[in-house]
């Protein structure tokens, strides 16, 4: 895919100019990959609500499923495929409108998930001291939706509840 070749030809080309300098090409183009992917993802979010005149309620959902995700973990996607989903996913949410109701059992759908299922790392890279923490600050996460009522957080939280459960793991090849 493109951004995955991108970060691959990047990384290679600062290993061939610094051949001493610090870490692989692998490890490089992985951690390139993950600023490409956030940033062309950000850049569609922005030009996407932009076209569909949903710009701010975009940025929330972006930013409200990449919070929640970074506590909860996750399926992954191919960088390429994931920026180009979550760009028309949060430029598009923001158009569906939701009643008080529906938010509400959203809610209540997602807090069970997250209680259940965070975090769910299928690909757990870097430990840290707030790992303990992960499940908690989730769920404080969904919870204080339960205050806001947003339509667009909901659905964020709601569909990144679906890829922390565990039916993917035969698709990430992991578990």
């Amino acid at each position: 895919m493109i951004l995955e070749r991108l970060s691959r030809h990047i990384a290679v080309s600062i290993k061939t100019a610094d051949p001493e300098g610090p870490g692989t090409v692998e490890v490089m183009e992985y951690e390139l990959g993950l600023r490409l992917n956030w940033y062309s993802g950000l850049l569609l979010t922005i030009t996407l609500g932009l076209m569909f005149g949903t710009t701010l309620g975009a940025l929330i959902t972006l930013f409200s499923f990449a919070l929640l995700r970074k506590f909860s973990g996750g399926m992954h996607l191919p960088i390429t495929i994931c920026s180009i989903v979550t760009g028309f996913a949060a430029a598009l949410i923001p158009l569906i409108s939701l009643n008080h109701e529906v938010i509400l059992m959203l809610n209540i759908v997602t807090l069970i998930v997250v209680s259940i299922y965070a975090p769910n790392e299928f690909e757990y890279v870097n430990p840290t001291r707030w790992d303990k923490w992960l499940k908690w600050i989730s769920i404080a996460l969904v919870i204080v939706n339960f205050i806001v009522m947003s339509p667009e957080i909901t659905l964020a939280f709601f569909i990144q509840a679906i890829l922390i459960l565990p039916v993917w793991t035969k698709y990430e090849g992991g578990g």
